[in-house]
């Protein structure tokens, strides 16, 4: 059942899931802690025990009515306009392709749900585009560790954010205030002023945090200055601060700006999954912790298994 504009029924939560960002964190938490897991045949399975403990966490506390996974499919466009966008990041090895393939085309599918992802477009995109057409939900959860996403919190859209310890924070507009100083709708203009180490792109120089912050109150949209009624990335771009790199600061912007209209992308509600299929699931891939009957019982609760 898709969970476009086209159902008429209110539904109350949905969850969508950044994919990439919750297995790269899972895995390298458990590698650094366990080392690598696979099991009894060879298969890599450190990621995927990662991803769904955390997973299990949150559905386990919260009663969402479908879950959406989404991740990266490839071909990110930022890659190719700016060669040294996310450029830093180690490269992955084998066994993380394994293990993520595994995750996303076997794993998640066999407990009810329907990755999502388009080429081309990092998963951040697609999540933004199924967030703001999904009106059919009051309430919208977006599950990650990235906090690139926290320019689509809202008045019905909320973060669940992992942090270092391992612990999960709802985030609201008030949080996203809390931590950048700004906004939402304004977080992309505090990462294209003052950078954003995590996808190596670079600030303007001589703009950190703090001034970020003042130069974007300083610009509010709807402020008549000398420059005249221009929206808020041209009153910035016009800030005496910013406007000798006016042209970076574009750039950084296009590179950090979520897109909110994913062509051709279409995603479906998750179900629920089959007992035996989930039974047979964990017993292959050697999960013997998840086939306890009190841990059972709330995994089986959690994806609504009858």
């Amino acid at each position: 059942m898709a969970t476009g504009p086209q159902m008429e029924t209110m539904l109350n939560k949905l969850l969508i899931i950044d994919s990439n960002a919750l297995f790269h964190r899972s895995r390298s938490a458990l590698t650094r802690t366990m080392g690598e897991m696979e099991t009894s045949f060879g298969a890599p399975t450190t990621g995927t025990y990662g991803f769904l403990n955390s997973l299990f966490s949150v559905i386990e506390k919260y009663d969402f009515d479908s879950i959406i996974p989404v991740y990266d499919k490839g071909g990110n466009w930022r890659k190719k306009e700016d060669t040294e966008y996310k450029a830093d990041r180690e490269k992955s090895s084998i066994t993380h392709y394994a293990d993520m393939n595994l995750l996303i085309e076997d794993v998640l599918p066999a407990l009810g749900f329907s990755p999502v992802g388009v080429p081309g477009y990092e998963a951040d995109d697609v999540i933004a585009t199924i967030a703001r057409k999904s009106p059919a939900y009051k309430e919208i959860f977006i599950l990650t560790c990235d906090k690139d996403l926290l320019q689509l919190v809202n008045n019905r859209v909320k973060v669940i954010l992992f942090n270092s310890a391992k612990k999960t924070q709802v985030v609201d507009i008030d949080g996203v205030v809390s931590i950048f100083g700004v906004y939402p709708s304004d977080v992309k203009y505090f990462k294209a002023l003052a950078g954003d180490s995590s996808d190596n792109v670079a600030g303007l120089k001589g703009v950190g945090p703090k001034t970020a912050v003042k130069i974007i109150e300083e610009c509010t949209p709807g402020l008549e200055d000398e420059v005249g009624d221009f929206s808020g990335a041209d009153r910035i771009a016009f800030h005496p601060r910013v406007r000798e790199s006016a042209g970076v600061f574009l750039a950084n912007l296009r590179l950090v700006t979520l897109e909110h209209d994913v062509p051709n992308l279409t995603w479906f509600a998750s179900s629920p999954p089959s007992l035996t299929v989930i039974t047979a699931l964990f017993e292959a891939l050697e999960f013997k912790s998840y086939l306890k009957p009190t841990r059972f019982n709330n995994i089986k609760r959690a994806l609504k298994v009858e």
